[in-house]
């Protein structure tokens, strides 16, 4: 018998599923499936890095005794950074628990090369929709 697959998005793509990505952003008790996953990986990706090269190009514009101004920049600098990689993290806990199991399998991609590796072929697996625990949706 072969399983359903599920997408949290009716058509998953490059922007419907970079919304899931800012809509979930703190949430990790629900899952993801691998398109949603990858597409908005994808979408992110690409908005961070539009708006990382917007500021990091304004700073190298300003003069260099403007502490105000610069300061303001690479603290938005750093609230982009740290968006980026919360949703991403976020994002991999959902999918892995698409895929039946903990967050806590997050942590294999601490391991040097190995782990990180081992945490692409895990996020790039089919879905597990049986007996899975966590809810398709909350």
């Amino acid at each position: 018998m072969r399983e359903s697959v599920w997408n949290e998005s009716f058509r998953p793509g490059i922007i419907s599923s970079t919304r899931l990505y800012f809509q979930d952003l703190f949430v990790g008790a629900k899952r993801m499936s691998r398109k949603d996953f990858w597409w908005g990986f994808l979408g992110m990706t690409i908005v961070a890095g539009v708006i990382v090269s917007l500021l990091a190009w304004i700073i190298t514009k300003m003069p260099v005794d403007d502490f105000y101004w610069s300061s303001i920049v690479g603290v938005a600098l750093a609230i982009t950074a740290g968006y980026y990689w919360i949703s991403v993290f976020t994002a991999t806990i959902r999918r892995l628990h698409d895929r039946k199991l903990h967050g806590w399998w997050v942590l294999i991609g601490l391991v040097p090369f190995v782990g990180e590796i081992g945490l692409i072929v895990l996020l790039c697996l089919p879905q597990h929709d049986f007996g899975n625990r966590w809810p398709k949706q909350i």
